[in-house]
């Protein structure tokens, strides 16, 4: 269910026409100039969603909320996750203990939402692999959440199924000490579980691209704050091939793919763009992922996705540091389009709702297109002025 060609603007061109947010999604995922920067978000925390809505949320299968606050807040898009994505309770989550269909058991709490912490290794040996009980990637029952998410949706919001990628999973079932000990120990037990965890992902995806969802996103941290987890060239030795066939199956079907992946990239950025993937996100501001510098570098071959620093400036800073950060996300990333507005990871539990309102407020403000440039670098000194006493 991708939109026709002929309702997006060509890349690097305004679009005069006033747009729903499905099609300013779109017109941006294609690096094209819609009339504003759209919005994005994964997962708001349970403390927005509430004072939004004016009522306790469910933690999970809650997509009905998430699309009510998508339309109360003016995001453009909703995200929506399928049954069995790793981290996810498969049922209403009681307690702060459970188990998952691959046998993954999971510690959470309140400030872990939406996602847990794999506790223990499942798969430890190429034994314990040769065991493990695969999931059907195709049980009905997956796509529920997908399916109500593109029903409720209307044509009006983008829709964005998520799914998790090989080294992401293989994570989780394994843990990365046998990562690292299985590059050079066992690489081909290494290579035929992040085959196995690409396939299976990318049929997941497939059914979600049936039921109608608008683009995928492949959530496949490869990072922390300082470089890879891996070195890069055991990245390119083993992730690559897998998450570019990931990448190659569900791009197939003419359905935009995003990839997510926090940390500091800079190291194989260019091998990334070499993914058939429409966009990058979230280019964590904390991780070194400079903004300004991969727009100039990779802004004509990919839409970017983020940059909102989620450790510091929403955590800690006031909603002026909060609208002065906005407003340096869009004058990096926003000119000539192909740039969609976000926080570098998300709206998480532990940022005050003021700074959340914020941040969306001035990106709807200042990012109605063409930019004022001048106004955006205007208001931006005038806070770092304020800011300085």
């Amino acid at each position: 269910m991708t939109l026709p060609e002929n309702e997006v603007a060509p890349e690097g061109q305004k679009n005069s026409k006033v747009m729903n947010s499905r099609e300013r999604f779109l017109t941006a995922l294609r690096g094209g100039q819609p009339d504003r920067v759209p919005l994005f978000e994964y997962h708001f925390g349970p403390p927005f969603i509430e004072a939004v809505l004016g009522k306790p949320t469910s933690y999970y299968h809650n997509v009905d909320d998430e699309v009510a606050v998508a339309r109360a807040v003016g995001l453009d898009m909703v995200w929506t996750a399928p049954l069995g994505f790793m981290g996810f309770a498969n049922i209403q989550l009681h307690g702060e203990r459970y188990q998952d269909e691959w046998g993954i058991w999971w510690g959470t709490n309140a400030n872990a939402w939406p996602a847990g912490w794999p506790e223990g290794e499942v798969v430890k040996n190429r034994a314990s692999w040769r065991k493990l009980r695969i999931p059907d990637p195709d049980l009905p029952i997956r796509i529920e959440q997908p399916r109500r998410a593109v029903e409720l949706a209307g044509g009006e919001l983008a829709v964005v199924g998520g799914v998790r990628g090989p080294f992401s999973s293989v994570w989780m079932l394994a843990g990365m000490v046998n990562i690292g000990m299985w590059i050079y120990d066992d690489p081909d037990l290494l290579n035929d579980m992040l085959r196995e965890m690409a396939h299976w992902n990318a049929r997941v995806g497939l059914n979600m691209i049936r039921a109608g969802v608008d683009a995928i996103v492949i959530h496949d941290d490869w990072g922390m704050n300082q470089a890879t987890f891996i070195k890069p060239a055991d990245w390119r030795r083993f992730v690559l091939p897998h998450i570019a066939e990931q990448v190659e199956i569900l791009a197939s079907t003419g359905t935009p793919v995003i990839l997510h992946s926090d940390g500091n990239l800079n190291a194989i950025l260019d091998d990334i763009v070499q993914l058939k993937i429409a966009a990058l996100n979230p280019l964590q501001r904390s991780a070194q992922m400079d903004l300004a510098d991969i727009k100039a570098k990779y802004g004509d071959r990919l839409c970017l996705i983020g940059n909102l620093n989620t450790t510091t400036t929403l955590v800690h800073g006031t909603p002026e540091g909060v609208e002065r950060e906005t407003l340096e996300c869009l004058r990096d990333g926003a000119p000539g389009g192909g740039y969609i507005f976000a926080p570098d990871h998300s709206y998480h539990s532990g940022i005050p709702v003021a700074n959340i309102w914020r941040a969306l407020e001035t990106a709807k403000k200042y990012g109605v297109y063409p930019l004022d440039m001048g106004a955006i670098q205007a208001r931006i000194a005038m806070l770092q002025t304020a800011s300085n006493g």
